[in-house]
């Protein structure tokens, strides 16, 4: 009898392990995914300022043009403009693959899956019905 308790508490404690790492592995899963929120909403804000770059490299490109100038990439405003629209297009890009490295650890949190659960002891086949002609003695034959 005791071996049954002993038995029974050594699955018992598989199971909790397994709701465990469950457990654990949705908790930083969605750390992971909050931490994937923070990202967007910075690439998001990383994208205004590329857009306000271009715009203003626009208008000095156009000015530098007004201004008589045969090359206006050389122009320093212009060339400056340049410079910090590729500054801020590499920062968003390095978000976004930062994002995607997440991602990829948030799949292979999964992969690992939890043991199996214990197998279901086995209960021995219930005993077949008696047909109807076992139930009822044959009659003697009378003549």
């Amino acid at each position: 009898m005791p071996a049954d308790y002993q038995g029974l508490a050594a699955n018992g404690l598989k199971g909790l392990k397994g709701a465990c790492w469950y457990t654990r592995t949705l908790a930083l899963n969605i750390l992971r995914r909050g931490l994937i929120l923070g990202r967007y909403t910075l690439a998001c804000w990383q994208k205004q300022k590329v857009n306000k770059a271009m715009r203003r490299l626009g208008e000095q490109f156009f000015q530098a043009l007004e201004q008589g100038e045969t090359n206006p990439l050389v122009v320093s405003a212009v060339s400056d403009a340049v410079k910090k629209a590729k500054d801020l297009k590499e920062a968003k890009d390095k978000n976004y693959q930062a994002v995607a490295a997440t991602r990829e650890k948030i799949r292979a949190a999964w992969v690992q899956e939890p043991p199996p659960p214990p197998p279901a002891p086995e209960t021995p086949p219930a005993p077949a019905e008696p047909t109807e002609a076992a139930e009822k003695p044959e009659e003697p034959a009378a003549s």
